[in-house]
């Protein structure tokens, strides 16, 4: 069995299922039959491979190419795949879900295999898994009777691996959630990982929490068995901790360590502390019942594991099962990895065009950090073990960056110290048994599935590209300072487009619905000033010179957002804003390590006078321009 990486921690975990946190009773419950699964068909299921049509997407596009189109007669073959008469568990993916049952009556006739022994089938997938002793003969004898019906591909089962209250207000969460009135009420977040302890407190929203405890290996037709639990997530803790900033209520730490989208529904797909890609499948054929998707409206699908050491193959099941989600209208999240810095380290999974693959980045400023566990960094930069792509790949780099260093969120009650131990705050001496600060894209692909889930409250009709383009195009450049003291841009094959800024991805997400809010943006005075020599020592906190600028800005009545950016074009100069209410109180305040500039976005301000504040940290005298501008968001009746 192939394993998969938890991207957050390296840990070795199998996944499949989550019950909710409500739930009193055990309950088992099978998967629909496969005559529900074909009628689910008739009335419009997408093939994964279609001819092509005008004006695709990526990734349709990437599925009617003609390479694609050349596994219908000639099935894909595992190229890591050892025919060496070992008995292996093979996955065998089809074009549609009709092909189905003439393969399971091949498999049984043909090769004498045997439903719920060493052959089983998913239920809202096209695919069939069989255990049996692999040899070349075996594998042309499979392509050979099965490629008439459709047979797309033949991947061994592998292991895989698992890859807040500072990071939510550094991506602008919390002024989105207050300008627009969103939480994700109403959509549907699906997290496949280690499960969801619903007994912690801070889940009120969990609503379906599953575990699998019998994969279709053993059951046969019915695919995988699932059991309700309260508890899912009971060796490990990583799901608990994903779920947590996905959309934690924060109850236990008197709403500090909140999530993104508190109000979103969570389903739990629990496989335990060892996924491999059976159980991965299983997890997505869980979230793709009509019956659960339809019932807590399941629109996301959040993935902190992974694997390395290839490249994105489009037949590969997972990147099926996520074509499969893709078509559907939900939303595919992957966790870039956790093997950089170096080139083309990147989770093959997260390369697929018909998902988005989340690389991770600082959030939190920890320089000062006395605590050993943390790492001491600054803010809004790329972290060094965040995966990277391939310069110049169309596929293989990460979409967009969100924080993953240090996040604090829910520790599970059945979590291993080894996996996430209690959080002991900065200055290790502050314990919060209830939660964990971990890193990982693990912890970075949960922010996006809770910003996107904002972003689905505001417009119900944004589908994954149209959820892509508003992120992207509303992202910051992320900077590195080189060996030598220069700096650079990271480019897309580190960062994607750059650091998330969930304010203004949800601001575009609200500004194309027109059903829910009409927005009017009016731009205040904008001015230039300079910030003199200014030397600061982090580590040791010693100041040898300082210098700031001062500009006031009068923010009228009735605005729902204002939002304040200050920019000086060297990224080697490094200055922190602050913004100061008109009672003098701090309100808001940004200090990236590498940039050349800082904003921030406060919710529902007070009309008044602020004070602009930009402050030097380490910089040569530096002249910038800053600028304002004022959101009023009015629902619409």
């Amino acid at each position: 069995m192939q394993g998969f990486k938890s991207l957050g921690m390296v840990l070795a975990t199998t996944l499949l299922g989550c019950g909710a946190g409500s739930s009193s009773e055990t309950e088992a419950s099978d998967a629909p039959s496969r005559a529900t699964q074909t009628a689910a068909v008739a009335s419009g299921k997408k093939k994964i491979v279609n001819p092509p049509v005008s004006a695709e997407s990526a990734c349709t596009a990437l599925y009617s190419s003609p390479q694609a189109l050349a596994a219908l007669t000639q099935a894909v073959v595992d190229p890591r795949l050892q025919a060496d008469g070992s008995v292996r568990t093979l996955i065998l993916s089809f074009n549609e879900d009709a092909a189905i049952p003439a393969a399971l009556n091949t498999l049984t006739g043909s090769l004498g295999l045997v439903l719920g022994q060493n052959l089983g089938a998913l239920q809202q997938l096209p695919m069939v898994a069989v255990s049996l002793p692999v040899t070349p003969t075996l594998l042309n004898t499979l392509k050979q009777v099965l490629q008439p019906v459709g047979l797309l591909s033949i991947y061994e089962d592998r292991p895989l691996h698992y890859f807040l209250d500072k990071s939510v207000a550094y991506i602008g969460a919390d002024t989105a959630r207050t300008t627009f009135q969103t939480t994700g009420h109403g959509v549907g977040v699906g997290i496949i990982d280690s499960g969801i302890d619903g007994t912690h407190g801070d889940f009120p929203n969990v609503v379906k929490n599953v575990k699998a405890v019998g994969n279709v290996l053993g059951i046969g037709f019915s695919g995988a068995l699932y059991l309700d639990l309260p508890n899912t997530d009971l060796a490990g803790g990583h799901g608990t901790h994903v779920a947590s900033t996905v959309g934690g209520s924060g109850a236990r730490s008197n709403g500090l360590h909140k999530g993104v989208a508190p109000g979103a529904s969570l389903i739990g797909v629990g496989a335990g502390d060892a996924i491999s890609i059976l159980f991965a499948i299983e997890g997505f054929d869980f979230l793709l019942d009509p019956d659960v998707k339809e019932a807590y409206n399941v629109r996301v699908i959040s993935n902190s594991w992974g694997t390395s050491g290839s490249h994105f193959a489009p037949f590969d099941p997972v990147s099926i099962a996520s074509k499969r989600a893709y078509d559907m209208g939900m939303i595919v999240n992957f966790a870039a990895g956790n093997d950089g810095p170096g080139e083309d380290t990147l989770n093959p999974y997260s390369a697929s065009p018909c998902v988005i693959s989340v690389a991770a980045g600082t959030s939190r400023d920890t320089r000062n950090a006395t605590n050993p566990l943390l790492s001491q960094d600054a803010p809004g930069e790329l972290v060094d073990f965040s995966s990277r792509g391939v310069p110049g790949d169309a596929l293989h780099h990460p979409d967009i960056t969100l924080p993953g260093v240090n996040i604090v969120a829910a520790r599970a009650t059945t979590a291993l110290p080894a996996v996430a131990a209690p959080y002991l705050g900065l200055d290790g001496l502050s314990p919060e048994p209830f939660y964990a600060a971990l890193s990982g894209t693990s912890m970075a692909t949960p922010h996006l599935s809770g910003v996107v889930a904002l972003m689905l409250e505001v417009n119900p009709a944004m589908n994954m590209d149209s959820v892509l383009a508003a992120l992207t195009s509303t992202a910051k450049p992320i900077y590195a300072r080189n060996a030598d003291g220069t700096t650079r841009q990271l480019a897309q094959w580190e960062v994607g487009a750059g650091y998330a800024d969930a304010y203004a991805a949800v601001r575009v997400a609200a500004s194309t619905a027109g059903t829910r809010y009409t927005t009017t943006t009016s731009a205040l005075p904008g001015w230039t000033g300079t910030v003199s020599p200014s030397l600061n020592i982090p580590i040791a906190g010693v100041s040898l010179l300082s210098a700031e600028h001062n500009q006031n800005v009068v923010v009228p009545s009735g605005m729902s957002a204002l939002r304040i950016q200050t920019n000086w074009g060297n990224p080697a100069y490094d200055l922190d804003l602050f913004v100061y209410g008109p009672n003098g109180n701090l309100v808001a305040s940004s200090a990236s390590g590498t940039s050349t500039g800082e904003s921030v976005s406060i919710p529902r301000p007070a009309a008044g006078t602020y004070r602009v504040q930009l402050k030097g940290f380490l910089n040569g005298p530096t002249r910038y321009t800053g600028s304002a501008q004022v959101d009023q968001v009015i629902p619409l009746p």
